[in-house]
């Protein structure tokens, strides 16, 4: 094969991550599941044919059905057309016919795992220099595992095995060759890399022996030691043998100190040419440090990202590399730049000690903005105005009065609320104050920050799209901490610009050197650049230390250079601190513990000094370059101070923290200040620290920052081992983890349950673990738990009980009754007597709804069902307890009984904005979006389930309105005539599909894409299990009869298909559905011997005066059809209402038909076809339409309909395109 880079017609195919193929840039459709796995075994087999038995017996998994010989026909011939569509008799193919089979032939640099493996042979065979190359070039291929699409096959985990070794090797490879070169020998950069492989794979010999060896270079002999022992011990406990000869012949010669282990000296850097004698460098060699030595390129792409963000085209940036390489410089280089063009610049730094804090880099960005009272009620108003939480000082410890999402007791209630309300509201701060002046925000030290806040800058990367916003952020490579995918992300997004800084070379070193010490000689110089590997603090560093001593740069001090630089940044910096005065250590100390950015009076308390003394000592520090000039007191480097606080024994810093919480505390620092310090702190069983902690935990949960919320209560727990004050901080932090952790929640919460002591607090604390148990807990396990506490419940003498604890009993009966429905658990309540709800309590109110829904579902009472849902949502009585679940439920089963609920809707939505609650928007986008693509409106539909579907994969990928909502966007692809989409989403919806409705309506979206795509037999395989839900009858809910009947009909069963349509047609009567009735009288027509016209007939009646316009123009295309050799001009008639009727739902597929009827049979119609102007708008599309013609900028038009700025761009362009008008005054002026 040869390697010209791209297949046939540029084709290139992608297999890491997921398999994509595309030419020329664009992404080909591959197909369905089967299809795809066809072509991605064809591409393991690297251009080696397969037999059809072969290949069959992979993609079946070993048990190929009957039919399996003609469907890989028909996949084989489909993707040769996708992957060769405009071949000719001369050209190429990709997929071709052998004498043994089939095989893909490509050249190597087409497909990228081919390439990759080309590339780790060459590099195997290449000399050390040549090979790293190399082998970045492969690892860089290698983004993602392969082949995850067909995992549990046994053909693809056979490869993703065996590509998987290759890349842990050629990782090792890499490590080793750059432990090797001198111009990347800084063996003390190297290590955390090799922490990190090591950790990934712990087994593996040859990491922990390159791990001890960098160790050993970086002259820690002990940490090389201790690393060998460590892989002894890992090795003895998980495979129970012994290291092998390499690892145990690296331990002798440590222990020996063998010369062998250090690197083959190398020739230094010189200045001259290959000719001639060495001499000192001249002033070209190398550029001062205050110039950002060799950094060119990186400043180029930040000039570039700063462009795209004046521009309004939004831009990320990530500078990652090992501490030190120099990516705080860069960013202060990007704010400098930025300023120059009179952007706005707010810039953050995370720290170690402040990842705890609620939001903490958040508030470093904006708090200065919002200082002044007239700015501050500028910016947070509108859909901003619930980030006032984030920053309010009214959340501050013992300032609770007013708010609304605590509990009497004090405990933060609510939560769902706050989580997504703050940061949603803080993404609407960043654009009103990016509508001002471009805005840059500049974030350091990203590894450290809160996870509150990484999920912010996360969100906010994937929506900068539109926005005249840059984000700049720094990343130390090797410190995987649990938030890592959240940074991870940010850097996959294709937005994102990720710089990788180089170690300084030779002839840059040089130039710093000249300028602290004076002309350098070539030996000193490549003495320093060889005992720092070019790392410019290390380098700094290392000469300032040099400066202290006196020490001249002529070649007589290379091995002083030496002896300084092995030592790395932590004991170059401590050498230094030991020569100052002993207040200076103490000092730098106290300020290592308490952290940076510390008032000096604090930081003398800490250290044992008087302020004066302290004072002097801060001097002293500043001018050995170990503290920052001025006040507060901080270190010049995150690296520098971790140096310090390293130094100090794990021992003595436990006690230290727990010193700094107390002297936090007398100098009135805030709850999360002393709490970040009792996190560090050893429990003692203290109450005072318990109470700290949960005052921060409040501070937290009241600011949106759930998962800092949950680890202050945590640790509030090791200080609370027993009652009375545990079962309370249980029940905190089980509240709190609803959001963040569902599992942990559950854990957390049956502690408090089994705690609880009274009936009250015991009913309370069960509603709490039930709400968490439908939605994460194990299937009917909610059903089990709510009914046994719903028994336990005390009741009086004469039956009565409490009213509290009778409310607390309707609430355990009404989530019973939901869990078992939604968990597919039906027989659980089905046939059960139906209570009247009690009192006027929230239980009550959730138990109306359980009702009404079963009453909705099987048929039952509708006029009861429409009553209690009524009833349920007067006031605010359940909106106020209820997350999202109940009401939601209420206001859908009102509209799918013809109730008119758009203003109930909107209600919904505009309370979800004002609280900035996403979780009950995606409620109100989810439903009100099937409700309209019953109705037909799929444009509508298309948007608001689009809408959910997006907020859902950033917020809550999990979430159980997930599948939902990729089933009905399914659904809707289908109704438009958008196959490869429908496909995309139904794969989607079925990967993520649990037990109940979810997986229900994951089915029949698969079902109706097999029958769309010509598969009748898959489609009723699939849709038998859903016939055995008995208790669910009415049709308006679920929609497997028609398919079935569909299904049936096209494989030759009129009869069992006239019976399935039958059922539905009386179900749909009582029912008393005007949409399922009139498509069941329509499929009927189809299949009946006769009878049909008056069949589509009652169908049209009965369609035309319901709201189901999709459903009335399918019906009358189909009654055309019947009357047309009897009365052509009714035929015509119907033809056109139905294509205008389509027109108006978005049904592009039905249009398309209805029109080449229309324009090959009816001159009249055809010419009303081209005589109407446009089609009606979506309500989405009309109602940002009215918002721009009535002034709303698009700002304010986002933030209304729950939609990012650059979506409402596109809306507005398509709204002028169908009112077929240019600007905005034409805009306003066509609206009806």
């Amino acid at each position: 094969m040869d390697g010209t880079g791209a297949g046939p017609g540029g084709l290139q195919l992608t297999v890491f991550g997921g398999l994509v193929a595309r030419r020329a840039g664009r992404e080909l459709d591959l197909g369905g599941p089967r299809q795809r796995s066809v072509l991605a075994r064809l591409l393991v087999a690297r251009g080696a044919a397969l037999t059809p038995a072969r290949l069959a017996d992979d993609v079946w998994d070993g048990d190929p059905p009957p039919s399996s010989t003609s469907a890989l026909q028909a996949y084989l011939s489909r993707l040769r057309r996708a992957l060769d569509p405009q071949r000719g008799p001369d050209s190429t193919a990709a997929l071709v016919r052998t004498p043994v089979g089939y095989a893909l032939q490509l050249p190597e640099d087409a497909v990228d795992l081919w390439r990759f493996e080309r590339l780790v042979d060459h590099a195997t065979a290449s000399p050390l220099e040549q090979a790293l190359p190399l082998l970045e070039q492969a690892l860089a291929l290698h983004r993602a595992p392969a082949l995850q699409e067909w995992a549990g096959s046994r053909w693809a985990d056979q490869e993703a095995s065996r590509v998987g070794e290759l890349r842990a090797v050629a990782a090792e490879r890499l490590v080793a060759g750059r432990l090797e070169l001198s111009v990347a020998d800084q063996a003390g950069v190297l290590v955390p890399e090799l922490e990190s492989l090591v950790a990934q794979e712990p087994l593996r010999e040859e990491r922990w022996r390159l791990l001890a060896l960098a160790l050993y270079r970086g002259a820690r002999q002990s940490d090389a030691l201790l690393a060998l022992r460590r892989a002894r011990r890992v090795l003895r406990e998980e495979l129970g043998v012994d290291p092998g000869p390499a690892l145990r012949e690296l331990e002798a010669a440590v222990l020996d100190q063998d010369p062998r282990l250090l690197p083959a000296p190398r020739p230094p850097v010189r200045a001259a040419g290959p000719e001639g004698p060495p001499g000192p460098p001249g002033p070209a060699a190398g550029p001062p440090a205050s110039a950002l030595a060799e950094r060119d390129g990186e400043v180029g792409q930040l000039r570039l990202a700063l462009g795209e963000a004046l521009s309004s085209s939004g831009a990320t940036v990530l500078v990652e590399g090992p501490a030190g390489i120099g990516k705080s410089r860069l960013l202060q280089e990007a704010g400098h730049l930025a300023r120059g063009e009179r952007a706005q610049v707010l810039t953050a730094r995370a720290s170690a000690l402040e990842a705890a804090f609620a939001f903490g880099v958040v508030r470093q960005l904006f708090e200065p903005l919002l200082v002044d009272p007239r700015q501050r009620e500028g910016l947070l108003r509108g859909p901003a105005a619930p980030a006032a939480a984030v920053f309010d000082a009214a959340t501050a410890p013992g300032d609770r009065a007013g708010r609304q999402d605590e509990q009497p007791d004090g405990r933060p209630g609510a939560p769902a609320q706050g989580a997504f309300g703050a940061l949603h509201a803080l993404y609407w701060l960043v654009v009103g104050l990016s509508s001002q002046a471009p805005l840059v925000l500049v974030v350091d030290d990203l590894q450290w920050a809160d996870t509150s806040s990484l999920r912010f800058l996360a969100y906010l990367a994937h929506r900068l799209d539109g926005l005249p916003v840059l984000l700049v952020t720094a990343v130390r490579t090797g410190e995987q901490g649990l938030d890592a995918p959240v940074i991870a992300e940010i850097a996959a997004h294709p937005g994102t610009r990720v710089l990788r800084p180089a170690p300084l070379s030779g002839a840059a070193v040089a130039g710093v050197v000249r300028e602290r010490l004076g002309e350098p000689d070539p030996l000193f110089t490549a003495a320093c650049h060889r005992s720092t590997g070019g790392n410019p603090l290390l380098l700094r560093q290392v000469l300032r230390a040099l400066q202290a001593d006196g020490a001249r740069p002529d070649s007589a001090h290379t091995d002083r250079v030496i002896a300084i630089g092995s030592r790395a940044v932590a004991g170059v910096v401590l050498l230094r601190l030991s020569r100052l005065a002993p207040g200076c250590d103490r000092l730098a100390r106290a300020v290592a513990v308490l952290g940076d950015e510390q008032p000096l009076v604090a930081a003398a308390a800490m250290a044992g000094l008087d302020v004066p003394a302290a004072a002097l000592a801060a001097d002293v520090l500043a001018a050995a370059e170990i503290f920052r000039e001025g006040h507060p007191l901080a270190f010049v480097h995150p690296l520098v101070r971790e140096a310090v606080y390293r130094g100090v024994p794990a021992g003595e810093r436990a006690l230290a923290h727990e010193a700094a919480a107390d002297v936090l505390g007398a100098h009135g620092a805030s709850a999360e200040q002393v709490a970040a310090h009792l996190l560090h702190a050893p429990p003692r069983g203290r109450p005072q620290a318990a109470a700290t902690l949960r005052q921060a935990a409040r501070v937290a949960a009241g600011r949106g920052a759930p998962e800092s919320a949950v680890l202050y209560l945590v640790r509030a727990l090791e200080e609370v081992p027993e009652e009375p004050d545990r079962t309370g901080a249980l029940l905190e932090v089980g509240e709190l983890e609803q959001l963040t952790d569902g599992a942990a929640a559950i854990g957390h919460l049956r502690e408090a349950l089994a705690r609880a002591r009274s009936a009250p607090e015991r009913a309370r604390t069960a509603v709490r673990l039930v709400f968490t148990l439908v939605m994460a807990g194990p299937r009917g396990e909610a059903v089990d738990l709510a009914r046994a506490e719903r028994a336990a419940l005390p009741v009086g003498p004469d039956g009565a009980g409490d009213a509290e604890l009778d409310d607390h009993r309707q609430a355990l009966d009404a989530l019973a009754r939901i869990a078992s429905f939604m968990h597919g658990y039906e027989a659980m309540w089905a046939g059960d007597d139906l209570p009247e709800p009690t009192g006027d309590g929230p239980g009550a109110r959730m138990l109306a709804v359980a009702v009404a829904w079963e009453l909705h579902v099987t048929a039952g009472d509708l006029q009861r069902c429409a009553r209690l849902c009524r009833w349920a949502l007067e006031g605010e009585v359940l909106v106020a307890a209820d997350p999202g679940l109940f009401w939601v439920i209420a206001v859908m089963t009102l509209e799918l009984l013809g109730q008119d609920v758009e203003a109930t809707w909107d209600d919904a939505l505009q309370r979800a904005q004002a609280q900035g609650s996403v979780i009950s928007a995606m409620g109100v986008l989810l439903w009100r979006g099937r409700a309209r693509w019953s109705a037909g409106d799929l444009r509508e539909a298309e948007h608001l389930l689009g809408a959910h579907d997006d907020i859902g994969a950033r917020w809550a990928p999990h979430a159980i309105g997930i599948t939902y909502a990729r089933a009905f966007l399914a659904g809707v692809a289908l109704d438009r005539g958008h196959l490869p989409r429908a496909r995309e989403l139904v794969e989607a919806a079925r990967r993520g599909a649990r037990a109940g409705d979810g997986a229900h309506f994951g089915v029949e979206a698969a079902a109706a894409l097999a029958l769309a795509e010509g598969r009748p037999r898959e489609a009723l395989d699939l849709l038998d299990p859903l016939t055995r839900r008995p208790p669910v009858t009415v049709p308006a809910w679920y929609g497997w009869r028609p398919l079935r009947a569909r299904a049936l009909a096209a494989l030759g069963h009129p009869g069992e298909a006239a019976a399935v349509l039958r059922e539905e047609l009386a179900l749909a009567r009582a029912g008393g559905s005007a949409r399922c009735t009139g498509q069941a009288l329509r499929l009927l027509a189809e299949v009946a011997v006769d009878g049909a016209e008056a069949l589509l007939r009652e169908a049209v009646a009965v369609l035309t005066a319901s709201t189901a316009r999709l459903e009335l123009a399918r019906a009358q295309a189909a009654l055309a059809a019947v009357v047309e050799a009897g009365d052509p001009r009714e035929a015509a008639a119907l033809r056109r209402s139905a294509l205008e009727l389509a027109e108006d739902c978005g049904a592009e597929s039905l249009h398309r038909e209805l029109t080449d009827l229309v324009r090959g049979g009816d001159a009249d119609a055809a010419q009303a076809v081209r005589a109407r102007r446009h089609r009606r708008l979506c309500a989405t599309e009309d109602r940002a339409a009215r918002l721009l013609a009535q002034g709303t900028d698009v700002h304010g038009i986002a933030a209304a309909l729950f939609l990012t700025p650059v979506a409402v761009h596109g809306l507005l362009q398509q709204v002028k395109s169908t009112l077929q008008v240019q600007d905005d005054e034409d805009l306003a002026a066509a609206l009806p």
